[in-house]
């Protein structure tokens, strides 16, 4: 499989496993610290994006929900 794939079903294992309480606050809590640096580096490499690119992307989005 695909390592992005792979990366997507391990984060959305842990939020299912999260949001039904299997897993304890303290370790949700360190699981948020532990992403704040990844969301950071996200939201600041999303700002080197023009913005005509983000246009371009939400009518490509508005295209394909019509469909």
């Amino acid at each position: 499989m695909n390592s992005m794939l792979i990366n997507v079903w391990v984060a959305s294992i842990v939020v299912l496993l999260l949001c039904s309480n299997v897993i304890p606050t303290a370790f949700s809590g360190a699981i948020i610290i532990f992403y704040c640096p990844f969301v950071i580096f996200g939201l600041y490499m999303i700002s080197y994006i023009p913005r005509d690119m983000w246009l371009v992307f939400g009518l490509m989005c508005l295209f394909l929900y019509n469909m």
